[in-house]
């Protein structure tokens, strides 16, 4: 067993001991206390008593009135909040606020499919079909007449100047222009 270890004991049993004596000691006052004699209330003397009755004759109740109340001090039981108050609002601001508040209620507007991305970058006809080559970012796509492109378009019509698509999520037609022109000296 070390030091520290004997000196834990040491004062836990000292502890332990001072409390035993404590309890003890209780015990030994709470006997006594019961052994006493009840206690008597004590009477008024004379001169005390006297000196009430007078009080109560110089005190007129009619003399108090009635109690007023203050009407700064609000109701007393109305409910309270932490929030604060709403500043009042004039009737010209209330009808733009009211203006704001019909535009955010409307239904939203019904939804378009986005603008072609696409690049013309020229045709095929193979056995009686008709591939069409584009890009879109950097990227070249092929496609023949009801084929699908991205899964989100699908190729409809080719004539010499635009190609007709859907944009199959709203079913919505779109057309493409071709630009056949040709710029420069060949």
């Amino acid at each position: 067993m070390d030091q520290a270890e004997k000196k834990r004991k040491l004062m836990v049993g000292g502890a332990l001991i001072a409390t035993l004596i404590a309890a003890v000691l209780v015990e030994e006052e709470e006997t006594v206390i019961d052994t006493v004699d009840t206690i008597q209330p004590v009477k008024p003397s004379g001169d005390r008593v006297r000196n009430q009755e007078n009080n109560v004759e110089q005190l007129d109740v009619s003399k108090l009135g009635q109690r007023k109340f203050n009407a700064l001090a609000g109701e007393l039981f109305a409910s309270t909040t932490w929030a604060p108050k709403q500043p009042q609002v004039n009737p010209e601001e209330q009808a733009i606020i009211a203006a704001q508040a019909a535009k955010a209620s409307a239904p939203p507007p019904a939804p378009t499919a986005p603008p072609l991305q696409f690049k013309y970058a020229g045709k095929a006809i193979v056995d009686n079909e008709t591939w069409v080559f584009l890009s879109q970012a950097g990227e070249n796509l092929i496609a023949k007449l009801g084929g699908k492109i991205n899964d989100k378009y699908r190729l409809d019509s080719i004539n010499d100047d635009a190609i007709t698509m859907t944009y199959l999520p709203l079913n919505t037609k779109q057309i493409l222009t071709i630009n056949t022109k040709m710029v420069g000296n060949f």
